[in-house]
């Protein structure tokens, strides 16, 4: 088995790490609870072995930096953690996790985002020049769709251009641990090329509002993972 320290230098990680701040990518550097109050572990050898396989990367920005709260961090981090278990499912693992912000002043009010066209801003404004999906959380967000609210927005079949589109990466609410984590995969899945399956209750394409389960619907499927696969930002094994 590699060592940990190669591991990381292949994914992009150098230097002295911190196997959950900087292998796993978790920003407190400490698991996070459950919301059930579940047991919550990670096993090296289990990410040896996504790292081995296809994998890809993301970038985590934080927008109206300044307001996050540790609670915050913790919804974040139990989407980290959900989400390698997940995707896991189809042999795709989530390698490389860089954290970054974008101020409240900084973001001149897409820190509260209340309409699709000011998340689609916000994968245009800022990007990070790197191989990596740019994930958005917005601080306050408040976008309003058929009676509901919109939970996270992303384009199916994402660029590996961030250029090329006028949204060019994935955006996600904080709207509590499970939902937001669902939510964080489920955007995931359509920058890599899902489309929605709302004939799918337990599919983790398949919209919250028509979910059966915010916390067990996550499923995926051997069509949709050859499908991510696919995708450029999908990157061989160490």
């Amino acid at each position: 088995m590699a060592s940990i320290r190669a591991l990381a230098a292949c994914i992009g990680v150098d230097g002295d790490i911190s196997v959950l701040r900087d292998f796993y990518g978790f920003i407190r550097g400490q698991l996070p609870p459950d919301p059930t109050g579940a047991d919550v572990s990670v096993s090296l050898k289990r990410q040896v072995t996504r790292l081995e396989g296809d994998h890809f990367h993301l970038n985590v920005i934080q927008v109206g930096s300044d307001q996050f709260t540790d609670s915050d961090f913790i919804e974040i981090d139990y989407s980290i953690f959900r989400i390698r278990n997940i995707y896991e499912q189809v042999s795709l693992g989530v390698g490389r996790i860089l954290h970054w912000i974008v101020t409240t002043e900084q973001a001149d009010g897409l820190d509260t985002p209340t309409s699709e066209d000011d998340l689609r801003d916000l994968t245009h404004d800022w990007t990070v020049d790197n191989d990596a999906i740019d994930m958005f959380i917005p601080h306050n967000m408040s976008v309003p769709s058929n009676g509901g609210s919109v939970l996270g927005l992303s384009p199916v079949e994402g660029p590996c251009d961030k250029d090329a589109k006028d949204m060019n990466g994935s955006t996600c609410g904080l709207f509590g641990s499970e939902q937001t984590s669902r939510s964080f995969a489920h955007e995931i899945g359509h920058y890599l090329g899902l489309e929605h399956r709302n004939n799918s209750p337990s599919n983790l394409m398949c919209q919250s509002s028509k979910a059966s389960s915010i916390r067990n619907s996550v499923n995926l499927t051997s069509s949709q993972g050859d499908n991510m696969h696919d995708h450029c930002f999908v990157t061989g094994g160490c």
